[in-house]
């Protein structure tokens, strides 16, 4: 390279970006070109759909009117209905025709996408409505069967629903096969078939069996295509849905089919049933509409954003041309001046106008001259230095040999350049960046000696304490994870070679979390310092003390004993001081604060590959400790790692079953006592395992909460009770128990996704009651009822489940924001007891005085259900109602 001339050089560093923006610039255009592509398509793709779901609008409006009119009696205002409408259906045709004469790059992709079905299906349907100017005038002459007209209508508006289907593909592309306009079509279709049966029926006075016979099965038609399209349809299209459906006409529809099917309806009613159901469809239309709207809008929006990028890099393009076509002008006119400037540029590259200290001395070491960058670091005048040797700078801090290198590298390479500690005037020892050149003359001879240098010891402080904080905790000082993992490499390689003994101590401090959430974070950090201190006074020099993360330390202790028992005896001796001294109380910010800690422990080596499973095995201890009650140390063993192999396991098929929806879902009944009748249900899940068959929540649900994974199993049952609810809210008017841990009120988000998932379905807040167990409860009571006041607002029931088994005290069921108290089956199951006999009517009258419903679980017979009923309990649950079944068993039995 140094070689090459300035010509060549310069050529080089222009080519090498050159090459790069024109092919980022070209991958960019591409990129974006497609962009433009696609979007283009899917905006033709929705245009097209809107259009076909126009015609198809019209024209069961327009079959409505003709159906109608063949039986009825009046003609004037009829025929002028029926024109208007054959005007706006020829419209709406000739504007599809539009696409299907369409000629470009955009219609050939769709019909690309849509495949060979496309034409077969569009030359029968025009061929079809070439048919009905002829079928028009047979109407206005009542030529024509009402059947017949109804068919022919039916056939046109089929061949135009295949047809949406087909346009929807490239939508469903774009939406990731989320797209419901055919369900929306469909429901639509039936709508209209059922209002033209209706009409008809109306004006000719009959009630004709197979019409009552169609218009129920067009009604169940209408509840299966809305069902799917809720089931089925994104976020955004439920919420046009919810907005622009009125549930109101639906009701009204209802009542009047109620009237028809009784026959309390005659011909005076036709225009009126009429313009409600043709209200109705028109609302299904408004909602198609604004569905595909959506996708025109965000198809557009995709398309302006790829012009206008494809635009800008245009506009770049030709300005980086103008730009290099001034530069090369410029860069001429430097490569035709080199040799001008060539010698300048030497004797500038010497110059003393510089930040850099200078100094420069005859082949003899004699100092001739220094610049004001040398008095200023080294506090000597010129005249001071001026005709002296620069050993007067010298610190004493090099020997010899460091200085017969450096003058060994400047005699045969011509420089020298390194750290070097020198002196200032005031005897300061400083450190600075030095460079040493030999200048020679024209043969070659060196004639003079010029020094540069820099102080670096501002540097040099700047770097440490850089090196300092990318090792240490900003917090509390101690060492970082990333420093702890290395020396835990070197001691384990360590300990391997000289066959040492050490111990890896993980501590988790316990519900610290709570602390921050109680007194703030600034108390969560003063109390982290605290606990670092105390942990480093406990331990020897020696030891390695650091914070993991948030509430996490390690300790590794070294060299501890040669026998492996005696050494486990120091640790547990080490373990117990160190949770004594956690557990003392701290007072900050005039708060009194306690607090404890799990301790799992690893004595090591121990026959593993590498360090990493030294951190492991203490962190699966830890885990075990904070298992058997927290507040305690545990010792790694083939146990605990057996365990940990067997809920990774778990962990791993659990999120496969959420995955593929191997979860199923049972019923419990909830029994009015007083009625007997079915009020309300529990709803349980079940892991439908393919190995393992039907598995009951004991094998899986402890386990996810562990993990942290109960949170979503949780909002899973809750979606599916939302989605049972709804589609069965005919014949069930009752609420349905969710069971949710007191930990995962605690999460951030969980209140807001649980009232996320009843907003998307539309369910009342007060038809789903959560239930959680006492004991859950009582570990975090204060934020747990916290988080329950906020959902109990929103009008969400909750229930406390096994009541009685843990500590329940009047003091707890004055706070809690409950409406029902669930009594464990134990007490029931030891009935004969009299303590227990008489703890049940306790709580049922302590419930009474707080105004709060109970709940007796698992009455198995009569003699139970007779003493619960006598002493005024309100629901039960039990096998001798019914034990926990699936949703169509739980069906039937509504239905019986």
């Amino acid at each position: 390279m140094k070689q090459l001339s300035l010509r060549i050089k310069i050529l080089i560093i222009f080519l090498i970006p050159a090459i790069a923006l024109i092919y980022f610039s070209t991958s960019f255009v591409q990129t974006k070109y497609q962009k433009l592509s696609e979007s283009a398509i899917y905006k033709l793709a929705a245009e097209t759909t809107e259009k076909l779901s126009v015609l198809i609008h019209n024209m069961q409006i327009e079959r409505g009117l003709s159906f109608g009119y063949l039986v009825s009696t009046e003609r004037k205002d009829a025929i002028k209905h029926i024109l208007e409408r054959q005007q706006k259906t020829n419209h709406a045709y000739n504007s599809f025709l539009q696409f299907v004469h369409l000629n470009t790059h955009e219609k050939e992709a769709i019909l690309h996408i849509i495949g060979t079905e496309y034409k077969p299906v569009l030359s029968k349907f025009i061929a079809q409505y070439g048919k009905i100017d002829a079928l028009r005038k047979k109407i206005f002459s009542k030529e024509i069967d009402a059947q017949e007209s109804l068919n022919y209508y039916t056939q046109l508006n089929q061949k135009l629903l295949k047809l949406i289907t087909l346009f929807i593909l490239p939508l469903q592309k774009q939406n990731g096969g989320r797209c419901v306009i055919p369900e929306l079509q469909n429901l639509k279709e039936s709508a209209g078939l059922e209002r033209a049966y209706i009409y008809h029926e109306l004006l000719s006075g009959n009630h004709h069996l197979k019409s009552i016979e169609k218009l129920k099965e067009l009604e169940e038609k209408q509840t299966l295509y809305q069902e799917k399209f809720i089931s089925n349809a994104p976020i955004k299209s439920i919420l046009i849905f919810n907005k622009i459906y009125q549930y109101s006409l639906e009701e009204k529809i209802s009542f009047l089919r109620k009237k028809f099917f009784t026959q309390q309806l005659d011909s005076h009613d036709a225009s009126y049933i009429f313009n409600l159901f043709t209200q109705r469809i028109n609302l299904f239309e408004k909602i198609s509409s604004q569905i595909l709207d959506q996708y025109i809008t965000s198809a557009t929006q995709t398309y302006t954003q790829a012009i206008h990028a494809l635009y800008l890099t245009a506009a770049l393009w030709i300005l980086s041309l103008i730009s290099l076509i001034g530069l090369t002008y410029l860069l001429r006119k430097l490569i035709i001046n080199e040799e001008k400037y060539t010698e300048e540029l030497r004797i500038s590259a010497y110059t003393f106008d510089s930040h850099e200290a200078m100094t420069i001395t005859d082949v003899k070491g004699t100092i001739l001259k220094v610049n004001d960058a040398f008095t200023r670091i080294t506090g000597y005048e010129a005249s001071e230095v001026i005709g002296k040797n620069p050993n007067v700078l010298k610190s004493m801090k090099h020997g010899d040999d460091f200085y017969k290198e450096m003058w060994r590298q400047i005699n045969t390479v011509g420089k020298w350049s390194d750290e070097i500690y020198n002196k200032r005037k005031n005897g300061e020892i400083y450190m600075e960046r030095l460079s040493i050149t030999a200048i020679k003359n024209d043969k070659g001879i060196t004639t003079h000696y010029i020094a540069q240098f820099l102080d670096i010891s501002d540097i040099k402080k700047m770097q440490e304490q850089a090196q300092h904080q990318a090792d240490h905790d900003f917090l509390t000082g101690q060492l970082n994870r990333k420093s702890l993992m290395q020396r835990l490499h070197e001691e384990f390689v360590k300990a391997k070679r000289h066959d040492f003994i050490h111990a890896f101590m993980f501590i988790d401090l316990d519900k610290f979390k709570m602390i921050n959430d109680s007194y703030g974070h600034t108390v969560g950090d003063k109390l982290l310092i605290e606990i670092a201190t105390r942990l480093k006074r406990l331990l020897r020099e020696e030891d390695i003390l650091a914070r993991m993360s948030g509430d996490e330390f390690a300790i590794i202790i070294l060299n501890i004993e040669e026998n492996r028992s005696k050494a486990a005896q120091i640790v547990k001796d080490v373990a117990t001081r160190l949770i004594s001294e956690i557990n003392r109380p701290y007072i900050l910010d005039a708060y009194r604060i306690t607090i404890g800690a799990s301790i799992g422990i690893k004595i090591f080596p121990d026959g593993e590959e590498d360090f990493h499973s030294v951190v492991v095995h203490a962190d699966t201890a830890m885990y075990q400790a904070k298992h058997q009650g927290k507040n305690q140390f545990v010792f790694f063993d083939k146990v605990i790692e057996k365990k940990l192999k067997y809920f990774q396991m778990i962990e791993t098929e659990l999120y496969h079953a959420l995955e593929h929806d191997e979860f199923v879902f049972y019923y419990q009944p909830k029994v009015d006592i007083a009625t007997q009748t079915i009020v309300g249900a529990e709803a349980l899940i079940r892991w439908e395992h393919p190995q393992k068959g039907l598995l009951y929540p004991d094998a899986f649900l402890h386990i996810a909460v562990e993990i942290g994974l109960s949170h979503k199993i949780t909002l899973l049952v809750l979606a599916r009770a939302c989605q049972f609810l709804k589609k069965h809210q005919h014949i069930f008017k009752g609420t349905i128990a969710v069971n949710i841990h007191a930990n995962e009120l605690l999460e951030l988000d969980f209140e807001k996704e649980i009232i996320r998932i009843l907003e998307m379905y539309a369910i009342p807040p007060s038809k789903i009651e959560l239930e959680i167990t006492e004991d859950e409860l009582i570990k975090d009571f204060n934020a747990v009822i916290i988080k329950m006041k906020r959902l109990r607002e929103f009008g969400i029931r909750f229930a406390i489940d096994d009541f009685g088994t843990g500590y329940s005290s009047i003091t707890y069921l004055k706070k809690l924001p409950v409406d029902t108290l669930k009594i464990d089956k134990a007490f029931l199951d030891n009935l004969a007891i009299e303590s227990n006999q008489e703890l049940i009517k306790l709580i049922i009258n302590m419930a009474k005085n707080f105004n709060i419903r109970t709940v007796i679980e698992g009455v198995e017979n009569q003699s139970q259900l007779t003493f619960i009923s006598e002493n005024g309990a309100d629901l039960y649950q039990g096998y001798i109602f019914s034990k926990a079944i699936d949703e169509s068993q739980f069906l039937s039995l509504l239905q019986s």
